[in-house]
């Protein structure tokens, strides 16, 4: 057997990918030496190899980064956040060991150093066959590195998700109380304790909602109803009055505001008066929302006798 057909054999048997460790079992470091100088071996990360002719994929990528750290590693920050599907993968490829670990990273592998970090369950699991630190903990770690105006945004669409909860992202921020850009992470998780699952909610809260003005309201409000539960963006149970933020990714189609007709319908029959406001609505006037909520609250309060 020639030495090509050895070198195809043992990538093979281990998915696509092999460390130079794996290689040396069956071809002597010269003949290694040698192909890879020739480039009949593509280098994805120090002492990692794939064929030349192997088509990359973000897996396959994220496999190398692994299989070059070795046991002990997960992949973490924005390269979790792409496992976890949050983002698009980005380079360079980041992963996370223990403090006690040392473990070279390169131009397009970050090695990040973590005291009692175990790569292992509560902190990793493993999804799509890859070893990846939980979705809270990847947000967290994420955060510096994220565009500021992707950050909330993204941390809201998460828990929109389901992927975190507030308890989970404060956890996980608790451990790293030095994060940059920690006030703005803690007011993020904040508001997703508050319910809030997107920016639209975000910049209602913040800028209507929470106003020394307005009573105090509840996000994301369960209703039971008859035929069903409805969650209202933001509700006022004492007075039966809801708030409905549209944003225009959901609530533009024919199809989309036929059902939000049926919904508040629905809610009337019950004795409930909703609001909707656009995303335009929050952001260029709050003062406007707030003055129209207020009024509307006044009134239901004054027809239900609530003091």
């Amino acid at each position: 057997m020639q030495w090509r057909e050895h070198i195809t054999e043992v990538i093979s048997q281990h998915g696509g990918i092999a460390s130079r460790q794996e290689l040396l079992v069956q071809v002597p470091a010269t003949v290694l030496d040698g192909f890879v100088g020739r480039r009949s071996l593509t280098r994805l990360f120090p002492h990692v190899y794939c064929l030349r002719n192997q088509r990359l994929d973000d897996h396959l990528l994220l496999r190398a980064a692994l299989r070059h750290a070795g046991p002990g590693a997960a992949l973490s920050h924005t390269s979790a956040l792409a496992v976890w599907g949050v983002i698009d993968l980005r380079r360079p490829v980041h992963l996370t060991v223990d403090q006690s670990v040392r473990r070279a990273g390169s131009p397009e592998l970050v090695v990040h150093r973590r005291l009692r970090f175990h790569a292992e369950t509560p902190q990793c699991v493993v999804r799509h066959g890859l070893l990846v630190t939980e979705p809270a903990r990847s947000v967290v770690d994420s955060w510096p590195l994220l565009p500021i105006g992707d950050r909330r945004p993204l941390l809201l669409d998460a828990a929109r998700r389901r992927l975190v909860t507030a308890p989970e992202l404060s956890h996980a921020l608790a451990e790293r109380p030095n994060v940059a850009g920690h006030r703005t992470l803690a007011q993020a998780i904040d508001l997703v304790h508050d319910g809030c699952e997107s920016e639209l909610e975000a910049l209602g809260v913040l800028g209507v909602f929470r106003h020394r003005s307005m009573p105090p309201s509840i996000g994301q409000y369960r209703l039971r109803l008859p035929d069903g539960g409805i969650r209202l963006d933001r509700a006022w149970p004492e007075v039966k009055l809801a708030v409905e933020l549209d944003g225009a990714r959901h609530h533009t189609s024919p199809e989309d505001r036929r059902r939000d007709l049926a919904r508040d319908t629905a809610l009337a029959a019950h004795g409930w008066v909703v609001l909707r406001f656009t995303y335009a609505d929050v952001r260029r006037d709050p003062d406007g929302v707030r003055r129209r909520v207020l009024e509307v609250y006044r009134m239901r309060a004054a027809q239900l006798h609530v003091s």
